[in-house]
């Protein structure tokens, strides 16, 4: 990894906790959102040249931003101010499965035996998706 990635990585880290930092007030959560989200402009950026892309790659995940966008920004719009909990339990559970789907594609890319450095951090995926996609779906359940 170049230099000019990492700087940008680290660039991205420090909006993320200036933006957390923000959104403990009221007054300056509206801003701390920019914020973190200007971080992970930035991490996404400085990635994309670290990946392989292919023409289909491109277009799944030109699908997904778009279909994800959609739902997040429906989902945003239209749900009431006293039904937030519920949202965010939701796009939590959504992104804890997410990843942990993402882990078992990684796992599947192994092979039949992997070695143990390359399956602990896909099965420790795994599992802590899992668990957040379940409390989560538990936590929306009991808030409805």
């Amino acid at each position: 990894m170049n230099l000019a990635i990492s700087l940008a990585y680290l660039v991205a880290a420090v909006l993320f906790i200036l933006g957390l930092k923000q959104l403990s007030s009221p007054k300056s959560a509206r801003n701390g959102n920019f914020t973190a989200a200007a971080g992970m402009v930035i991490a996404l950026l400085a990635t994309l040249p670290l990946l392989h892309f292919t023409s289909t790659g491109v277009i799944v995940i030109g699908i997904g931003v778009v279909i994800g966008g959609l739902v997040g920004t429906v989902g945003a719009r239209t749900v009431k101010m006293t039904a937030i909990p519920q949202m965010v339990a939701l796009f939590n559970g959504v992104g804890g499965g997410a990843a942990a789907l993402v882990a078992v594609a990684e796992l599947l890319r192994f092979g039949s035996h992997p070695a143990f450095a390359q399956s602990f951090p896909s099965v420790f995926s795994i599992v802590i998706g899992s668990v957040s996609f379940a409390g989560s779906m538990v936590a929306f359940a009991k808030l409805q």
